[in-house]
């Protein structure tokens, strides 16, 4: 038994959580985000953002039917679509709807007969399809249902040949949206596929799951979900468990750093070829990892993005996602949550080392002419915001090589001047920093923080102070290396500066960019440059505000 193929596979995941005429069932949004992510997530399936639709609050049948006729177009391997929101049942003929924003209880035409949905899954090739369908039906305060079971009913009504398909009726609006971070049984799919089932295979069948889910929700008294199947589709294997003893068991050294027998040069005809020697195991994916492990384990560079820089020893590193598939144009805004971006911030946290493989299509002074070549391990040192040759907000993240011994290849020497072998500090790869203007702003400063005025000191006397470029001095930020582009700051502040969680007004405020709000002054002793502030803060805060938009 095996995962379904990432490459050939395709997941539709529709939810309306807004309407016009229903009460409203915000918890559907988180559905569709946690569902979205962990389907993507390398170590449980791995499935690319490109074959992972999501339709949020569908305004018509178009909206929500054009990407399921696009998916089952395309899907050869498997199948996913899951709808959440209100479900509707016809008071004459019994039959399934489900809804969009403007749906009416009283009105059938203005929702999607699930017919619709059932026929086009008829259509599709696909060796496998998965149906998930969490609807909660307002029309049974009405007495629509009749005596019969509902959720027997629906799972009767939606059943489609050669698919496994889970249904979950719910009386009323709180057992499926309630206050609760997600709707109850869709909740209990996330939990069990991201926490993983203890004493059960190292892959988890959708049988599995969903008797886990099943008890679970009659032990809480909630409304017992249904299934059905048909040629042996309980079999099917959707995700990696993660409480399997070969994945608890998880050792650093098993997934990070690099492969046994492959060394730094060695050239792998194609993706398969990488995946199969463990060195980078999507078949399409460029980032392996996830921030819930430890980072980002191997990424491939190898041109797909146009703001991507490889200078050999250093790389700046296009995030992932915002991409239309057919042109290959950066048409949205990156997100510091997607999965693969979120895997690479961690790896800044951890320190972890990623193995970098470059492909043909990248720079050709370090690319190989054909296939791919594995680089050597690289850490990730950084990571800002920059508006994209196409227009919308990228994400970059620069890349350093760990010295492991192989000739050193960089093109990313920045000298800010000639220095001395005492004075320099190397901050990057062929960058250097002035020893002694660091120690002339830490006396002015007498090691006090510029923003909470800390003196760290030991048993002695010995003060310790950390100073920290505003605009880096390295590539591609190129900032000067002078006092009015450094701060003077504790190691927390200057930790929470580096990454954005801090940024300073031009009146020198010090604003928490996680609530938004001023936490005071900045100590101020010397002059700064507020070029080099404002750079700061539009390169350095996406992940923060985002956080923000999230929790307001």
């Amino acid at each position: 038994m095996s995962l379904p193929d990432p490459l050939t596979s395709r997941a539709v995941l529709i939810g309306t959580s807004e309407y016009t005429h229903l009460s409203s069932l915000p918890a559907v949004a988180n559905n569709l985000q946690a569902l979205s992510d962990l389907l993507q997530q390398s170590d449980l399936w791995g499935l690319p953002a490109e074959h992972c639709t999501v339709v949020h609050n569908p305004t018509s049948v178009g909206a929500m039917m054009d990407p399921l006729w696009q998916a089952r177009e395309e899907a050869r391997d498997t199948l996913i679509v899951y709808f959440a929101g209100h479900g509707l049942m016809h008071s004459v003929e019994s039959d399934l709807y489900l809804t969009l924003v403007d749906s009416h209880k009283d009105r059938m035409y203005s929702a999607v007969a699930y017919d619709t949905v059932r026929n086009e899954l008829r259509a599709s090739i696909a060796r496998r399809k998965i149906v998930i369908l969490d609807c909660c039906y307002s029309g049974l305060a009405l007495g629509l249902m009749g005596a019969e079971d509902p959720t027997e009913r629906v799972a009767n009504s939606a059943r489609v040949t050669g698919t496994y398909l889970m249904t979950a009726t719910a009386a009323n609006k709180t057992a499926l949206g309630g206050l609760d971070t997600y709707t109850a049984f869709t909740g209990e799919l996330i939990h069990f596929i991201r926490e993983g089932i203890p004493d059960q295979p190292e892959l988890l069948e959708l049988d599995t799951i969903f008797k886990h889910a099943r008890e679970s929700l009659r032990d809480k008294n909630l409304p017992v979900p249904q299934k059905r199947e048909s040629n042996f589709a309980a079999h099917i294997a959707l995700v990696r468990n993660r409480a399997h003893k070969s994945q608890k068991n998880f050792k650093a050294k098993e997934f990070y750093g690099p492969i046994e027998g492959v060394r730094t040069g060695t050239i792998f005809d194609n993706r398969r070829a990488l995946h199969d020697a463990g060195v980078h195991r999507p078949l399409q994916a460029g980032i392996c990892g996830t921030a819930e492990r430890g980072g980002a384990e191997s990424i491939v560079v190898s041109g797909g993005y146009k703001d991507d820089e490889d200078y050999g020893d250093v790389i700046i590193y296009t995030g992932h996602g915002g991409r239309d598939p057919n042109t290959g144009e950066q048409t949205k805004d990156q997100s510091a949550d997607d999965p693969g971006n979120a895997a690479l911030i961690k790896s800044i946290m951890t320190g972890l080392p990623v193995r970098v493989i470059r492909g043909s299509g990248g720079n050709k002074r370090f690319s190989p002419p054909v296939g791919y070549s594995y680089d050597g391990l690289f850490r990730v040192a950084d990571y800002w915001t920059k508006r994209g040759a196409d227009g919308p907000t990228v994400l970059q993240f620069r890349l350093e090589r760990i010295d492991d011994g192989s000739p050193n290849k960089t093109a990313a020497l920045h000298l800010s001047r000639k220095l001395p072998p005492g004075r320099r500090e190397e901050v990057a790869p062929g960058v250097y920093a002035d020893r002694l203007l660091a120690l002339e702003l830490k006396q002015l400063y007498d090691h006090a923080c510029q923003v909470c005025n800390t003196i760290l000191e030991v048993p002695g006397g010995l003060r310790f102070a950390a100073t920290v470029h505003i605009r880096g001095i390295e590539q591609p930020h190129l900032g000067p290396d002078d006092k009015s582009n450094m701060l003077c700051l504790c190691p927390n502040h200057r930790d929470l500066f580096k990454y954005g969680a801090i940024t300073i007004e031009d009146d020198f405020s010090v604003i928490d960019q996680t609530d938004g709000e001023p936490i005071g002054k900045l100590l101020l002793k010397h002059e700064i440059d507020r070029n080099h502030i404002q750079y700061h803060r539009q390169h350095h805060t996406l992940g923060h505000r985002q956080l923000r938009d999230k929790l307001s």
